[in-house]
């Protein structure tokens, strides 16, 4: 059963409240939401509470309150304390609707769509709006049946290609791959529940699979490939489960059954019909085979009409260079668009629509570029129409290899899934937005584990990854946020390049008090960092909760001072922000050894001051406390800034100890590199 933070939020007041009535007013008061919102929430909190033998009383004038045996009510409120809240992004709610619609043969009723995705029957329009442009380029429909709901009209073929693309951008965007496993960790699907859609055990044994059956062609898939066609795989296996079979045309069957793929694919599916009793038949074999011969390669020994195929890329690449590119290393060039030009032209000749998450990216940033190799395209192959997914591919092979500026300094390992497209790309644009980097070598996610990282200054990867070698992931296309990123992520790199290359003798910039002076900064710095509080309390009293958290983390010099000196600070102004559910209370004081940030969320509203002097509930309390004359100041006043800039947010922003740790460690290493080369 999926809960939302609004609805856990309604659950608690009212658990907290058993022996009082609550009205709707109350309720929206205390979580500073409408009324209308509350009355929405009252039928997923009357569902959640049925599932543990509990009922809502509604007592007219009174209100509301919850009713059960007392048995019933401890276990709840125990699961209420240990669930965790599940707030779906759209895309996570599209995959959600598409796979209910996918898997009913007759019409799904609106609302029992909208309670799956827990969210109102207004959303969920509006989401189905945003889903016909999707369904409309696969030739599906939505046909809403007055009385009964809605039904998802189209081929099955083209219901599994949608399926596949949606979760695809989810996995694309979250999956980690494992450089000591060899696999992909599906990181998302672990802790999203699109796990209730896609076995995890299922994907791991069908990837293994895979990878043991397709030794035989003469080529190997790209890591990327080994996802895609995993996904299609397994989600066949489910459809074919639910009777739902896709139908190939027999002239396309009959030219595919004496490929090597089709030999190769039925070895597969007599595996997976013995595991996991189902029976492939020749239509789904053939669907599987159309996917494998357009997978995207890394290299392969052979190739089909090898000389007009090779032709084609000459022709292609004089094309984009008569358009005023220059590049690098045609060789490289040419070999990378052999390997890719082949599975492509399957792709379009089997009508298999590809998933490229940087289309509109390169289309955007690299406009000049596209168009010169859609052109292209156009002419050297005329009897293949390219879609903007495809198009967007091809230009990144170009992209890689342009000519790009020559600098110094730092050697950066540039990390993709295949090694041959996004990171070549990548590692044009980071030679171009960065003069520190010197040269970089380009590799795929399974090169890693015989990697040297001693021969590297950094790795930046456009695939999250486990090793913990120093590394930051990226964009290829490097946009803005991800250029400030690596932009303090080198800095740092190059500090340390600098400090290990500094031979013994050589006159340092430091003096020996300026040397101090860094140390206890990184030090303290990096002891604010390391140890953030965030907790869940139920705070009656504001001095007393902070002296027995700070006295418990040893932050504390001597408690009555510090109980003085806040009391005094308090009395003068209060910690509240006016209209919103936050409160600041801050000291620097003697009385503080080391600096602490302390992140509260209230497990009841606390009454305290305003700025004004004004009594308000409060939700959160953001406390930071350092030592008087302390550096740390400045990375505090980066908290009080982040926190100003998403008022409007701030649950969503207090829940994430990711971005709060991030925005520290950034302000952190920029203050370092101004004090280590003297230019603060």
């Amino acid at each position: 059963m999926m809960i939302s933070n609004r609805e856990k939020s309604v659950l608690k007041l009212l658990s907290e409240r058993l022996h009082s009535f609550l009205t709707i007013h109350d309720i929206a008061q205390t979580l500073g939401i409408s009324s209308r919102t509350v009355h929405r929430e009252m039928k997923r909190v009357e569902k959640t509470l049925e599932n543990y033998h509990l009922s809502l009383s509604r007592v007219p004038k009174l209100g509301l309150r919850i009713e059960g045996d007392p048995d019933d009510i401890d276990q709840f409120m125990q699961a209420l304390n240990e669930q965790d809240t599940i707030d779906l992004s759209d895309e996570e709610r599209k995959v959600i609707i598409l796979y209910n619609l996918i898997q009913s043969k007759d019409p799904v009723k609106l609302y029992s769509l909208a309670n799956e995705i827990g969210a109102s029957t207004r959303t969920l329009n509006k989401i189905l709006e945003q889903l016909e442009p999707e369904l409309t380029l696969f030739d599906l429909s939505i046909e809403r049946k007055r009385g009964e709901g809605l039904l998802l009209i189209g081929e099955e073929v083209n219901k599994r290609q949608l399926l596949a693309r949606i979760m695809l951008e989810k996995l694309d965007s979250d999956s980690v791959y494992s450089v000591v496993e060899d696999h992909f960790v599906y990181h998302s699907l672990n802790e999203t529940h699109l796990q209730g859609i896609v076995d995890i055990d299922r994907l791991f044994n069908v990837e293994r699979l895979l990878m043991d059956e397709l030794g035989v062609l003469p080529y190997t898939l790209t890591e990327a490939s080994y996802l895609t066609l995993t996904i299609h795989i397994v989600l066949s296996i489910e459809r074919i489960k639910q009777d739902g079979h896709v139908e190939i045309e027999n002239d396309i069957l009959n030219e595919l059954i004496s490929t090597e793929e089709f030999k190769v694919s039925t070895r597969l599916t007599n595996v997976l019909s013995d595991i996991y009793d189902v029976t492939f038949n020749s239509s789904e074999i053939a669907f599987i085979t159309m996917h494998l011969r357009g997978a995207r390669r890394r290299h392969e020994t052979t190739y089909e009409n090898s000389e007009i195929h090779e032709q084609r890329v000459t022709r292609l690449i004089d094309f984009v260079k008569s358009r005023g590119f220059s590049f690098k290393d045609e060789t490289s060039l040419f070999n990378g668009l052999n390997l890719h030009l082949e599975p492509a032209i399957n792709r379009l000749e089997a009508n298999i629509e590809t998933y490229n998450p940087l289309t509109e990216m390169i289309e955007t940033y690299d406009k000049e570029l596209f168009e010169a190799v859609s052109s292209g395209l156009k002419i050297v192959l005329s009897d293949y129409h390219f879609p903007k997914s495809e198009i967007a591919y091809i230009a990144l092979h170009f992209g890689g290899m342009l000519n790009e500026k020559q600098s110094p300094s730092l050697h950066v390992l540039v990390v993709c899934s295949s090694g041959i497209g996004t990171s070549r790309i990548l590692s044009n644009r980071l030679k171009q937005h960065f003069s520190e980097i010197a040269e970089t070598t380009e590799v795929s996610v399974s090169d890693l584990k015989s990697i040297d990282y001693s021969k590297y200054d950094g790795m930046i990867s456009t695939v999250s990854l486990d090793t913990k070698y120093p590394h930051i992931t990226v964009n290829p296309l490097l946009p803005e946020q991800d250029a400030e990123s690596v932009k303090y992520f080198l800095d740092l790199q190059q500090n340390i390049h600098y400090a290990l290359k500094d031979d013994v003798g050589e006159k340092s910039q430091l003096s020996h008090k300026d040397y101090d002076q860094t140390v206890n900064f990184i030090e303290d710095s990096l002891t604010l960092i390391q140890n953030m509080i965030f907790e869940q309390r139920k705070v009656t009293n504001l001095t007393r909760y902070l002296v027995q958290t700070l006295t418990k983390h040893h932050v504390l010099e001597n408690s009555n001072d510090f109980i003085e000196k806040f009391e005094q600070r308090t009395a003068l102004q209060g910690f509240a922000l006016t209209g919103y559910p936050v409160a600041i209370p801050h000291l620097s004081d003697e009385s503080i050894k080391k600096p602490q940030l302390i992140i509260t969320e209230l497990i009841k509203p606390l009454s305290l001051k305003t700025i004004e002097n004004k009594e308000q509930e409060v939700n959160w309390l953001v406390s930071m406390f350092i030592p008087a004359n302390s550096e740390q100041g400045q990375l505090m006043s980066e908290v009080s800034s982040l926190i100003t800039e998403h008022l409007d947010d701030i649950n969503h922003l207090l829940n994430d100890r990711v971005l709060i740790e991030n925005t520290l460690k950034s302000f952190f290493l920029n203050k370092l590199k101004q004090k280590l080369t003297k230019t603060e």
